[in-house]
């Protein structure tokens, strides 16, 4: 009896590497699944990364329409030129800078009154106005944080001057004008950069949809070279036993992916610059259900796909919507009910906010159980609607 059970596990096993193999020959034959798995899993993370390589936009042009024109105004001229995101252009009047804003030569425009310096000088309170091009959500951040910054600095020295007038001493005035004093550290990301908060967690969307890809391309090659549309043919070995299709296939995915995923999610970083504080050994430990949980979705969506193309156009459907709910472009808690738990089917959406925490916030595994746990539910499930998938197919 115990023989019996060695045999059929032996049996098993090497049924699984031959289909291994088989697969990964397939693979490294097909151009087109070569290309996307692995010449995009290497070059669409520099891709990413470059575009995104300057982090911030600074520097962006901005009119200034100085109506005052005396010493005082100059002073809050020169400070918002030495911001780093606001770069200045003298601009005659109104009408020019309005011109000049029609035309996209300036994205925002400065306007300083003609009683600007009389009011400040009899404790009245003035107006600088700020007109911002709001078509570019980064161009108007930086414009409107940049003048904020030199505007409250500018109210500071402002009331510290009236409060020295008055007899205060220096430590009585700061006391006077900030009672609360103001100190904003801006944790992970201290360099307020794009880059930085975006592309941590594309780099898990590009393993997810290139591996799905791949997985839908070759499920659509089969089917359409197979007269039956089925997926295994008589003579294949795993016809009877589909877990061992399912598994065999699996594992060349995952095989190539251990290897390109630890390239997307520790080299690229590294090489960029990126935050990176997750230990090696915890990336490989989050990649391993990662891995499994996408491969076997992938492998479930097979009922799905008839040819080629279909794999193609399922990509190009799922893309967008999985940036939207993995909760990079907006929180997960402002999320309607029905949307929160609709991301819930994805592994994507586990697999950025899990790695954002671990390689962004320096959390560990246990900080991220949640996620982790979920994607081993995903990988039982989904391991399960695979192999129900592949045995409909093939009936």
């Amino acid at each position: 009896m115990r023989d019996f059970k060695f045999r059929n596990i032996k049996t098993a096993l090497s049924q699984m590497l031959m289909i291994t193999w088989n697969e990964i020959r397939t693979i490294f034959k097909d151009s087109g699944v070569l290309l996307i798995l692995i010449i995009a899993g290497i070059g669409y993370p520099l891709l990413y990364s470059v575009v995104y390589l300057g982090e911030s936009v600074d520097q962006i042009p901005v009119g200034i329409v100085d109506e005052c024109g005396d010493s005082q105004s100059r002073t809050f001229t020169r400070k918002l030129d030495a911001t780093r995101e606001i770069e200045l252009i003298d601009c005659v009047n109104m009408d020019e800078a309005i011109q000049m804003m029609k035309g996209r030569r300036i994205h925002g425009i400065v306007v300083i009154p003609k009683d600007f310096t009389q009011r400040i000088g009899t404790g009245k309170q003035t107006t600088v106005s700020l007109y911002i091009n709001m078509a570019t959500f980064f161009i108007y951040k930086n414009i409107a944080l940049a003048c904020n910054y030199v505007m409250l600095d500018e109210g500071k020295n402002i009331a510290l001057q009236r409060c020295s007038a008055q007899g205060l001493t220096e430590h009585e005035s700061l006391v006077a004008v900030e009672p609360v004093p103001n100190k904003m550290t801006i944790l992970f990301n201290p360099g307020n950069g794009f880059a930085s908060f975006f592309v941590p967690g594309v780099l898990v969307l590009i393993i997810h949809q290139l591996i799905f890809l791949a997985i839908g391309m070759m499920t659509g090659t089969r089917r359409e070279e197979n007269k039956n549309r089925k997926l295994s043919t008589e003579e294949d070995p795993s016809k009877k036993k589909v877990y061992r299709y399912i598994i065999g296939q699996g594992t060349a995915y995952f095989f190539i992916y251990a290897i390109i995923g630890t390239y997307i999610l520790m080299f690229v970083p590294r090489l960029f610059g990126l935050p990176h504080y997750a230990s090696a050994w915890d990336v490989y430990r989050f990649l391993l259900p990662f891995l499994l949980a996408v491969i076997f979705f992938s492998q479930t969506w097979a009922i799905f796909i008839r040819n080629r193309e279909t794999g193609m156009v399922m990509f190009l459907f799922f893309s967008i919507i999985l940036l939207f709910l993995s909760g990079l472009t907006w929180p997960v808690s402002s999320f309607p009910s029905f949307w929160k738990y609709f991301s819930y089917i994805f592994p994507a959406t586990f697999g950025v906010q899990g790695f954002v925490k671990l390689n962004c916030c320096g959390a560990d595994l246990a900080l991220i159980s949640k996620e982790i746990t979920a994607l081993w539910i995903q990988v039982v499930v989904y391991f399960v609607t695979a192999c129900l998938s592949y045995r409909y197919i093939n009936k």
